[in-house]
């Protein structure tokens, strides 16, 4: 218990040293406040429209599946927060030599582990359950018990998912698990999003008779979903039965999960640290080339071989598909113009290129020191950390933008229009980043995920979504005031200035801010 409180101090004091300055607290503070409302709202007004529509059935489907929605979320999640908390903290080896047993420090590390979770599931489920018990007019007692089952919910699924991790360490080389792992935390969520998005859309019948398809009987998930469904329909008892048989499952499952990963700890750890990677060396004359050519090609590099670089990315196409089920299913909350559609891509291009460009010098570490000690200026640094995380983000766009265009039928002057604006998107989203990465850097990091945690991530997302809402504006004037091509045309040129005004400020920020980086 004693090792627990520490590590969850020690944590508590890393967010008070990242949450120091109060325009960045009062930002991020009004961010998740109207993240939880908006959420809360969405599903309020959801559950109380179909509860005056009768449509029971559909109802009562909806939690499992959102609660499913989350499971697969939390595996993208789990995998690097395991591996993080279990072989890549830096404070491991420091209680490996301590007179501690390795049980203690499992239960303690598992412990700080479903504390994180649980502040993802403040954030997204609470707000998910009040909603819906509320639209849904549910009894008084299902409050309770519903946030209960919340609660519980993470131990359970974080207890499973680190178990997986220290089999997976078994049989995989240990230099070689930690991308298996989050390749596959990535790949089998976006299967999922996108087999489910493609099953809904094509669901039919009249709203008072349609529902979800049964989610999987045996995932936690599932019971925690009929527990607060149980509660929208007043079923006080198989609530009561679901609570308890998710709280007794949990009171079994995890001792168990905790024994097995102590026993296996220790062995993956000394391996992982005995068995470093072979360091394969080619000969022969790599010819000359420029500055920055090198640092293009050493990034290039890096990125191919480091799978967890590319999970923003692979959420971004999963929005993709669910645009796509969103148009199929006809179901957008605006008429479908090619300029909601630049709009729609434009978001997605933020959403894959935030990363990158945020965590461009970071990714570094102490490396950093090294490139400013070589005779590189800080031109060549920052073009080529400009260059791969836009390179890297345009591929993605082009690809999404394509898949975009064809489902919703656009000629080629327009899928080129949709194409453009979100590539711009994507520079600016990049430029941003890279712009507060350079400010604000973070190269003591020992788990390159950990360098977005907290609120890093929330003063680039917010000043590329005051960019994207700009550009939709001048968008929309365009084609109020110009209708056909040449409102697009007027449109996608008018953003073409803005972004690139934007993309120049950042970028001289962060050649400022990297000139003055001492070796």
């Amino acid at each position: 218990m004693l090792l627990c409180a520490a590590l969850l101090r020690q944590r508590y004091l890393a967010a008070r040293r990242d949450w120091a300055g109060r325009l960045v607290y009062v930002v991020a503070a009004a961010a998740g406040a109207v993240l939880f409302a908006c959420i809360a709202l969405m599903s309020y007004a959801g559950a109380a429209y179909l509860r005056h529509a009768h449509a029971q059935a559909l109802l009562v489907s909806i939690p499992a599946w959102a609660f499913l929605v989350y499971l697969f979320t939390d595996v993208f999640i789990a995998f690097g927060q395991a591996l993080g908390d279990l072989y890549l903290a830096a404070d491991v080896p420091v209680l490996l030599v301590m007179p501690l047993r390795t049980a203690s420090i499992v239960v303690a590390k598992f412990v700080a582990g479903v504390v994180t979770n649980e502040v993802y599931v403040s954030a997204f489920l609470v707000p998910f359950v009040l909603g819906y018990l509320t639209g849904a007019a549910a009894a008084w007692w299902s409050y309770p018990l519903a946030l209960l089952g919340v609660v519980v919910f993470p131990a359970l699924l974080y207890a499973a998912l680190a178990s997986v991790t220290i089999v997976v360490l078994r049989y995989v080389r240990a230099d070689k698990a930690k991308e298996v792992l989050w390749l596959c935390g990535a790949v089998v969520p976006t299967i999922f999003w996108v087999v489910s998005f493609w099953g809904v859309a094509r669901a039919n019948g009249d709203i008072t008779t349609l529902q979800l398809p049964a989610a999987p009987s045996w995932l936690p998930s599932t019971w925690v979903g009929d527990l607060v469904a149980a509660g929208a329909t007043h079923d006080v008892w198989p609530a009561v039965g679901w609570f308890a048989f998710l709280l007794a499952t949990t009171v079994v499952a995890c001792p168990v999960a905790l024994a097995f990963i102590a026993r296996g700890f220790l062995r993956g750890y000394s391996e992982a640290a005995t068995n470093p990677p072979a360091v394969r060396r080619r000969a022969g004359h790599f010819g000359r080339s420029s500055a920055l050519r090198a640092l293009v090609r050493k990034d290039v590099r890096t990125f191919l071989r480091t799978p967890q670089l590319w999970f923003g990315h692979i959420t971004a196409l999963g929005f993709i598909a669910y645009l796509l089920v969103g148009h199929r299913a006809q179901t957008p909350i605006l008429p479908l113009t090619v300029q909601l559609a630049m709009v729609q891509l434009g978001f997605v291009a933020m959403l894959a290129g935030l990363n990158p460009g945020m965590t461009a010098l970071s990714l570094e570490h102490a490396a950093i020191w090294l490139l400013r000690s070589l005779p590189l200026s800080a031109a060549d640094i920052v073009g080529d950390k400009l260059a791969v995380a836009w390179g890297q983000t345009a591929i993605l766009v082009c690809a999404g933008g394509l898949a975009l265009c064809y489902g919703y039928h656009f000629d080629a002057p327009h899928t080129l229009a949709v194409v453009v604006f979100g590539l711009l998107m994507a520079a600016v989203s990049v430029g941003c980043g890279l712009a507060f990465d350079a400010t604000y850097p973070s190269f003591q990091w020992d788990n390159p995920n950990a360098i977005n945690r907290g609120i890093r991530m929330v003063m680039p997302f917010l000043s590329s979504i005051a960019v994207l809402l700009a550009c939709a504006l001048v968008l929309g004037l365009a084609r109020v005031a110009l209708h056909g091509a040449a409102g697009v045309l007027v449109g996608l040129a008018a953003s073409a200035l803005l972004a690139a005004a934007v993309v120049r400020a950042n970028v001289r920020r962060a050649l400022q801010r990297v000139a003055c980086l001492e070796p």
